[in-house]
C-alpha cells in the first residue's frame, strides 16, 4: 500500500508544477506580478511576445527542475521504505 501512496503523492507533486487556469481566472497574474506563475509567463512569452525560442529554452529548464525535484523525492521515499 505504501508504494501506491508514494506514487499518487509522487503525481500530485508534478501536478501541481503544472497550475495555469485557477491563477489565471482568478486573478490574471496580478496585483502586479504577485500571482503568476511560471507556466503562465511561459505561456505569455510564447503567445504574447511570439518568442517561442526562449520559451522552449526555458519550459526544458522548468521540465528539468520538475523532474529533479522528482527523482530526489521519489529515492528519498523508497530508500526510507527500504530501511524498514
Amino acid at each position: 500500500m505504501k508504494s501506491v501512496l508514494v506514487i499518487a503523492v509522487l503525481l500530485r507533486f508534478m501536478d501541481s508544477f503544472m497550475i495555469y487556469t485557477e491563477p489565471f481566472v482568478l486573478t490574471g497574474g496580478g496585483p502586479g506580478s504577485s500571482t503568476t506563475f511560471l507556466s503562465q509567463t511561459l505561456t505569455t512569452m510564447a503567445i504574447g511576445q511570439f518568442d517561442i525560442g526562449r520559451a522552449a529554452a526555458f519550459s526544458l529548464i522548468y521540465f528539468l527542475i520538475v523532474l529533479l525535484v522528482s527523482w530526489v523525492f521519489f529515492t528519498a521515499i523508497t530508500h526510507l521504505d527500504k530501511e524498514k
